[in-house]
């Protein structure tokens, strides 16, 4: 069965018995997909689709945050977001000055500050303060590398991991 949400509109019911709704969000110039799903209708609470509705009604903030907690990893040698910036500058190489957006001279900050969104995904029935509630999937260049790094969210807004993945 199908809910009604006031931000969301219909959340459809999967066939598993899940719920899951998909859109495009602005922000600034970039669109970015955001999926909202679960695997129990059951386990969804009015609350937790008021608090995804909140995040994204609040979504430069939340990106503002997720990328503070990538320079924040910038200090620790062997963290995700590292790995993340040399593994882009060993694949691409010159070619990816083409892509930063800003250009101080500081490759690591610059490849963090040209990042792109590319997708929000939403778990509303991970309402546990301890769970990932949102992810957000940034990419340096979406057409050239598979590599991503994943900011995890809880309900209350904090981040709580940084992953890369691809």
């Amino acid at each position: 069965m199908a809910i009604e949400h006031e931000y969301f509109g219909i959340i459809d019911e999967t066939a598993s018995g899940g719920l899951a709704w998909q859109d495009t969000v602005e922000l600034g110039d970039q669109a970015v997909e955001v999926d909202l799903q679960a695997d129990a209708e059951s386990g969804v609470t009015e609350y937790s689709l008021d608090a995804a509705a909140a995040l994204l009604h609040a979504l430069e903030g939340f990106d503002a945050r997720a990328r503070d907690a990538l320079v924040a990893q910038l200090s620790e040698r062997q963290s995700e977001t590292v790995n993340y910036v040399d593994q882009q500058v060993d694949e691409m190489g010159e070619s990816l000055l083409d892509l930063l957006v800003h250009n101080s001279g500081d490759i690591q900050v610059d490849v963090l500050r040209s990042l792109q969104l590319m997708r929000i995904a939403l778990f509303p029935e991970r309402s546990d303060e301890d769970d990932v509630f949102a992810t957000f999937d940034y990419s340096i260049s979406p057409d050239d590398t598979d590599a991503v790094l994943v900011v995890s969210f809880d309900i209350r807004g904090d981040v709580v991991a940084v992953e890369m993945q691809g």
